[in-house]
């Protein structure tokens, strides 16, 4: 991923297919929104009680998709 080192992305596959079931979109494919060269990475403050998490908003395939994520071994 341009600009993101040597990022790469693990999940919980049942919390994918929970994804997949409520949202519609997998986290292969939620992924990719970091891919976006105009993607913004923000704090979430309000889920950031016990760990950092994160907002990405990225466009993957003409719509804007937001991810929450944490960087492993950050707390």
């Amino acid at each position: 991923y341009k600009g993101m080192g040597n990022a790469s992305f693990e999940w919980d596959p049942k919390k994918n297919e929970t994804n997949l079931v409520k949202h519609g979109v997998s986290f292969f494919l939620a992924q990719q929104a970091f891919l976006d060269p105009h993607r913004i990475i923000a704090e979430d403050i309000d889920h950031s009680k016990t760990e950092k998490r994160y907002f990405c908003f990225g466009k993957v395939d003409d719509e804007v998709i937001t991810v929450r994520f944490t960087y492993k071994g950050q707390t």
